[in-house]
């Protein structure tokens, strides 16, 4: 029997729930990676992922990393595709918080490629995500993304002065923060053929674009996505010294899986002390 079937066993006996396939397939990945996964993260993951399949947001979306997890090997193991990220040059990880970037040398390198493991993502169908622990102003600098020029890039900058700014395989679009204040889910992505088809949200609340992207991509990025900075075709610029715990990319969301996104992530993460 695979440990994850016995915590499974322990946990329905104990609780009376019934973990989710998908997030066993997770546990039984982070152990492979050398990590462990406790009876009550399982529980908190399963949950999670049973919220994104009752809202179709699964099925939209085509990698999640949980990085407020119990120990790096599981903040590393990448929930859907179940990938091992590398973190480079030593990012700070604290135990069902995250990592903190030094905004220099420090990234994770997730291994996902658009362009080779996008399942949902398409060229005018695009979300990209990250929840940030903690409140940072820092120019353009980008939180979560990667590109291969020629406009190919996602990218999601949470907080440029009163503004937010992602590209959805194009240039900048900006959106006016509600507040200036980076913490929480920011959302960048678009969802149609046209520039003004972009989009943003916090904490699961549309954003007023400001302006849109000035031109398309002519295919998805070739290059994978970093955290703590942008994945410029192999290097690494725009670093921002940020703590993150939580990421996701894939197709784009409606407003209505957006908010109930933000609502799922957020009881993740107040379910591990990670909450902002």
């Amino acid at each position: 029997m695979r440990f994850s079937d016995l915590l499974m066993a322990a946990a329905t006996i104990s609780r009376g729930i019934a973990l989710d396939a998908d997030a066993l397939l997770w546990s039984d990945a982070v152990i492979t990676n050398g990590g462990t996964v406790s009876a009550g993260r399982l529980t908190i993951v399963s949950a999670f992922v049973s919220g994104e399949k009752a809202s179709g947001a699964w099925a939209l979306t085509d990698d999640y990393w949980g990085l407020w997890a119990e120990n790096e090997a599981q903040a590393l193991t990448s929930l859907k595709q179940r990938r091992l990220a590398t973190a480079v040059a030593a990012p700070t990880f604290t135990a069902d918080r995250g990592y903190d970037f030094n905004g220099t040398t420090q990234y994770i390198d997730t291994g996902f490629v658009p362009s080779t493991h996008a399942v949902a993502m398409t060229l005018d169908s695009v979300h990209a995500e990250i929840y940030e622990r903690t409140n940072l102003s820092d120019g353009n600098n980008i939180s979560f993304g990667g590109g291969s020029g020629s406009n190919r890039s996602v990218a999601v900058a949470p907080r440029a002065a009163g503004a937010c700014r992602g590209f959805s395989n194009s240039s900048f679009a900006a959106f006016t923060l509600p507040a200036a204040d980076s913490r929480g889910l920011t959302q960048m992505g678009r969802n149609g053929a046209a520039t003004t088809d972009a989009y943003g949200a916090k904490n699961g609340v549309d954003m007023t674009r400001t302006s849109a992207p000035t031109a398309l991509g002519a295919s998805l990025p070739a290059h994978s996505f970093y955290i703590g900075g942008f994945n410029s075709a192999g290097t690494l610029v725009s670093t921002r010294a940020a703590s993150v715990g939580f990421a996701a990319a894939g197709a784009a969301l409606s407003q209505t899986q957006r908010l109930a996104r933000y609502n799922a992530v957020q009881a993740w993460a107040a379910a591990v002390g990670a909450n902002v």
